[in-house]
């Protein structure tokens, strides 16, 4: 072994160990990751809304995680899950809204879900969800805050953002309006129907209208609302009326009004003011008539087309209508009879002269001694409808104002149609009360007469005679002014044969006047015969009293024809 081996070196020195850490680079990526999450986590958390629940009937187009709510088309949350409530009577959808979405969560806030639908007035709406899909529209509310809502089956026919006002309209039935009906001021559509109350339908239903601003400015405490909805004929003493207010309103139903220019005074209507809804617009022009006299009339005739409604006119101006049309059997007396109630409206009539008016007993009294009194007459040929007119008879049968049960009565007087088949009835009756046996025995007697008469051979040998005279006439007169000689000859016989003549056809004349009466045919005959013998006479005269002053014409004969 070396010394080497046996006395080893001196020991190494131990190492130093540096306990002092330092941070590499590497360990910044972990740090900004981390720091990065937790400024998404808290822009999520603070960008991140409330969470709601909406309940509908039904989950029809709704599905979690893609229906969106929106708001005039912006983002305001979005549908996250979709469950059946516990008594599976309707859905209730969750979902999350934006931040920006919170300060409208409010009570009043409404939903619905937006879907192609026709609306009330006959459009389409939602027409675009057909290729986006439906989602469920937010209309701001007003109240406090709220997290649970109940969505509406339909949108609402207006929203809460559109200046207006609403008011409230009485009626007995709605007929044809309903929700999103328009309502119309002198033809433009300002407003519309949003709904009706139900709850108590025995005292009727109460509608609720919203006119927008500025229209509703022009609802004053005196505005008349009207059922405009679809088409209105009537018929009247006028004829046919139709009446429409617009195309939409036959569609849909429609309100309408007006304000008379001495209504509008004051403020105008403020919210929630009630006013009565008439049935049309002639009801409405109706009732500034406030009072209505009640009075009966009886008629013992056939009231076939008188009706409740028909007017009652005085000279065709209408002063009221009937109201009630009965038929009434008096057991007393055996007959019936038809008591009419009509109802006078003395705001019609005005009085001069007076200080009293048309609703005055003492008036109406007075009138009906002078002869007032009531007629049915034909208001319209067409369609028959009847009307009650109200006159001065100053001929009639006196008469006082009666005193019904219930109401005064009015004295009346047969109708036209009646007293006109009472007069056909008379003619009738005078007619039939004739001989016409005997009339039609005594003309067939006279018939016979007459044809023996002018079968008679004295006629014939009469018309014979007459016939040549008058041939005799027309030479004589032709060969005058060349010869008077022969015509002088000629003259006597001629006289004498034409005063046979005469003398026969008077005897004729007398027996055909007994057998054919004045206005015969063959008494007509004669009779323009009788006119041509005159001429012809007349002619021989004017040549007698020539000849008397011209007898030299015998000899020289006459060029010239006879003055």
């Amino acid at each position: 072994m070396t010394e080497t081996d046996d006395h080893p070196g001196p020991a190494a020195p131990a190492p130093r160990i540096d306990r002092k850490r330092r941070l590499t680079p590497i360990w910044l990526v972990p740090i900004v990751a981390a720091l990065v999450g937790l400024y998404l986590a808290w822009i999520t958390f603070s960008e991140k809304g409330p969470t709601i629940t909406i309940s509908f009937q039904s989950a029809d187009g709704l599905e979690a995680g893609k229906t969106l709510i929106k708001h005039k088309e912006v983002v305001f949350g979005t549908v996250k899950a979709i469950a059946l409530s516990d008594d599976l009577s309707h859905v209730e959808v969750t979902a999350e809204m934006t931040r920006e979405a919170a300060a409208h969560l409010r009570q009043g806030t409404r939903f619905w879900v937006v879907r192609p639908r026709l609306s009330a007035s006959g459009g389409l709406t939602g027409f675009s969800t057909i290729v986006s899909g439906a989602f469920i529209e937010l209309d701001p509310g007003q109240g406090d805050s709220e997290r649970s809502f109940t969505g509406l089956e339909d949108p609402p026919v207006v929203r809460a953002d559109v200046p207006g006002t609403e008011f409230l309209l009485t009626a007995d039935r709605i007929g044809s309006v309903g929700a999103g009906s328009p309502i119309y001021f002198r033809d433009v559509q300002v407003g519309q129907v949003m709904g009706f109350d139900s709850s108590n339908l025995e005292e009727g239903v109460t509608i609720h209208a919203f006119i927008r601003a500025p229209f509703d400015r022009q609802v004053y405490a005196g505005t008349r609302f009207w059922n405009a909805a679809g088409i209105s004929l009537t018929t009247g003493p006028q004829g046919l009326k139709l009446q429409l207010e617009s195309l939409q309103a036959v569609l849909a139903g429609g309100l309408a009004f007006d304000t008379p220019a001495t209504a509008r005074t004051g403020q105008p209507a403020k919210a929630g003011t009630t006013f009565p809804l008439f049935k049309d617009q002639q009801s409405v022009e109706e009732a500034q008539y406030t009072v209505r006299l009640p009075y009966l009339v009886y008629f013992n005739e056939s009231v076939g087309g008188l009706a409740p409604g028909a007017a009652v006119e005085w000279h065709g101006l209408k002063i009221g209508q009937v109201t009630d049309v009965r038929l009434q059997y008096d057991a007393a007396a055996g007959e019936a009879r038809i008591p009419v109630t009509i109802e006078v409206e003395p705001q019609r009539i005005e009085l001069v002269g007076t200080e009293e008016n048309f609703g005055s007993g003492a008036v109406v009294a007075g009138l009906v001694r002078r002869g007032l009194r009531a007629q049915l007459k034909t208001g319209n040929l067409i369609t028959g409808q009847m009307v009650v007119t109200l006159d001065m008879y100053p001929d009639a049968v006196p008469a006082e104002l009666g005193t019904g049960d219930r109401y005064p009565v009015i004295p009346s007087v047969p109708g036209q149609l009646d007293s006109a088949m009472r007069s056909i009835n008379g003619i009738l009756d005078k007619v039939s009360a004739l001989p016409l046996d005997k009339l039609i025995d005594q003309a067939n007697a006279t018939l016979k007469s007459v044809e023996t008469l002018a079968a008679a051979p004295e006629i014939t040998e009469s018309l014979r005679s007459l016939a040549g005279a008058l041939s005799s006439t027309q030479q004589l007169l032709s060969q005058a002014n060349t010869d008077l000689g022969p015509v002088i000859e000629k003259l006597p016989p001629l006289l004498a044969t034409a005063q046979q003549a005469v003398q026969r056809l008077s005897g004729t004349l007398g027996s055909m006047n007994q057998g054919y009466g004045a206005e015969s045919t063959f008494k007509r005959d004669l009779t323009r015969l009788m006119s041509q013998v005159e001429d012809t006479l007349r002619s021989v005269r004017i040549l007698s009293d020539y000849l008397e002053q011209h007898p030299e014409a015998l000899i020289r004969g006459k060029t010239g024809g006879l003055d």
